[in-house]
């Protein structure tokens, strides 16, 4: 008998139309101490599958149902929420819908749910300490939950999980919000909890990582599982047949490894990074030593890099000035500190830690916040002395969680409201939405809820109520998050043609290869100061100095840095250069 079975499994949400399903004639079963993956496209049944998995459905989602669906060979439909809470603990996507709300600090949070167990308050004290530090935010335990970042509060909601110590752990895209270290140590810590026999299984886009400590790895779409199979038979499907997920580097530079007959076909496609770079040092010498000509500039001390841009920053008409920004919350907690560069064009991409600063940046230039000390001016104007109203004619920003941002029951009505808020006339106003529409792939989703969406196409209705407003600057926080291979594309495309418009896009993101693919200029944060600025290639090529944010360069640059042939940016690039050696 299997741990977890789906025997036929079809289910309809009471919101879907008549002739569509979320899930359609699906059978799973996992065993006991196994690891699982699921991929696939958006909204292709994966979060259903976890939803029935953890018994959500039939008893908080409402719908039709047929099949059966046993956890240790009992239906979820005769047992309570209570009951297999015990045995399945569940990591929301969106670590908001997580948080109570009914705590003042961390430890309190992580200890929440322990209090149904019965247990004394030093022992609840004991293991939400415990499972912070597993995580490795211990440091946070008296911190406000809500004034957490985004990352810190998906850390916050895993470790909340971890605490109740369940035999089987579903997770709905776990690490969307946590910065590539982060990533890692999530999936190192559920890896090793697998190893002592917990069941796990796992929803995520974020392949790269993921898919090395996998034993199994599905693929769904349009509501069925497509594949079953290890990590790398699939991998190597999704290269040779394009599907919609994002290929690891390792399997695509391994694939083309094959195709060109440079190594025999017969040879499995590299997994991990060491198998890949060990395939690659067939084709160079021993690189010599790295050059040390970065243009990222360090202070003699070693204590910051920050490379000012090339504009005078003492001209305050470029589109941001950032002037010795600093920013303390009424908590007390230093958020930013003495941060100051101009942005005048092209796609500029922060990133950093989760806390670094990123968000709270990006929310002074539209007055959201203002500085503590120091000032912001955005094209020419103080913030302080303008409303967020007046700002919201230069700077439109689209948030991390869309849900604080959408709030009509169509996705024409929420893009149409932007233009509409700013004064624009109704011919100006009904191009400007059209645009947006067509921009973000939402054109035939027009009249649908964006409250019937998943989370990835819910951030793509953000950003082109944003973009419909046809602002000078144009802010994304975090738009990838999630995004299967299509979406991503499709965001990186929108990026583009914005730029090409004239616009200045600013991206938040700890999406690295998003920001090798498109970012004209990167500034890296790292708790609450601009450590490094520069040019794309210049700033990822810094391992270094990445390193000091918990941020590592894309695979395809450290495997350029190793061979050394420099920090390439694509797997193009990568071959030339291998070539010309």
């Amino acid at each position: 008998m299997s741990q977890l079975e789906l025997s036929d499994v079809t289910f309809q949400y009471q919101t879907q139309p008549d002739d569509e399903y979320a899930v359609t004639d699906t059978s799973l079963a996992i065993e006991k101490g196994s690891f699982v993956g699921i991929t696939g496209p958006n909204e292709a049944g994966k979060a259903t599958v976890c939803r029935l998995l953890s018994g959500q459905i039939p008893h908080f989602y409402n719908g039709d149902l047929s099949g059966t669906v046993t956890v240790d060979g009992t239906p979820t439909s005769e047992q309570s929420i209570g009951e297999l809470s015990k045995k399945i603990g569940f990591v929301f996507e969106n670590p908001y819908d997580q948080m109570t709300g009914a705590t003042s600090t961390v430890l309190e949070e992580v200890a929440f749910g322990l209090e149904s167990r019965g247990l004394t308050s030093r022992e609840m004290r004991e293991r939400a300490k415990e499972a912070l530090a597993v995580i490795g935010v211990e440091d946070l335990m008296d911190r406000d939950p809500q004034q957490l970042s985004g990352g810190q509060c998906q850390r916050v909601a895993i470790a909340s999980v971890i605490a109740m110590q369940p035999e089987i752990l579903v997770l709905q895209q776990p690490t969307a919000q946590l910065d590539p270290e982060g990533t890692e140590e999530v999936f190192d810590i559920v890896s090793d909890m697998n190893d002592e026999e917990y069941t796990v299984i796992i929803v995520s886009q974020e392949l790269e990582q993921l898919a090395p400590h996998l034993d199994r790895l599905l693929y769904m779409e349009d509501g069925q599982i497509r594949l079953d199979d290890s990590p790398r038979a699939i991998l190597t499907r999704a290269v040779e047949t394009d599907l919609p997920v994002p290929v690891p580097t390792t399997i695509e530079i391994g694939h083309r490894l094959r195709t060109t007959g440079t190594i025999p076909e017969d040879e499995p496609v590299p997994l991990t990074e060491t198998e890949c770079l060990t395939e690659l040092q067939r084709l160079v010498p021993a690189p010599a030593s790295p050059s040390g000509d970065a243009a990222v500039e360090a202070r003699s001390d070693g204590s910051t890099i920050n490379r000012p841009s090339s504009s005078n920053r003492s001209d305050r008409d470029e589109p941001i000035v950032l002037d010795d920004l600093h920013h303390t919350y009424a908590s007390g907690v230093e958020a930013l500190s003495s941060v100051s560069f101009s942005l005048e064009d092209g796609c500029v991409c922060l990133i950093g830690q989760n806390g670094a600063g990123k968000s709270t940046l990006v929310k002074h230039l539209n007055g959201l916040l203002d500085p503590t000390e120091g000032a912001v001016y955005v094209r020419g104007t103080d913030t302080r002395d303008a409303t967020v109203a007046e700002l919201a004619h230069d700077v439109g920003l689209s948030f991390q969680n869309p849900d604080d941002q959408l709030f009509h029951n169509s996705v024409q009505e929420e893009v149409e409201y932007g233009p509409r808020n700013l004064d624009y006339d109704e011919d100006e106003v009904e191009k400007q939405t059209e645009r947006a529409l067509e921009l973000f792939e939402l054109t035939e989703r027009r009249e649908e809820n964006p409250y019937d969406f998943g989370e990835p196409w819910r951030k793509r209705v953000a950003a082109a109520s944003i973009a419909a407003m046809d602002t000078p600057v144009i802010v994304l926080d975090e738009p990838t998050s999630g995004q299967d291979a299509p979406g991503r594309q499709c965001l990186g495309n929108a990026v583009e043609t914005l730029v090409n418009r004239g616009k200045l896009v600013v991206v938040i993101t700890h999406d690295i290869d998003f920001v090798r693919e498109h970012a004209d200029r990167t500034i890296l944060l790292s708790q609450g100061s601009a450590i490094a600025d520069g040019d794309t290639q210049t700033v990822l090529g810094d391992p270094e100095t990445l390193a000091r944010s918990n941020v590592h360069p894309p695979t395809v640059t450290q495997f350029g840095l190793k061979l050394g042939v420099g920090p390439v940016m694509s797997v193009d690039e990568l071959f030339d250069a291998i070539e010309a050696e």
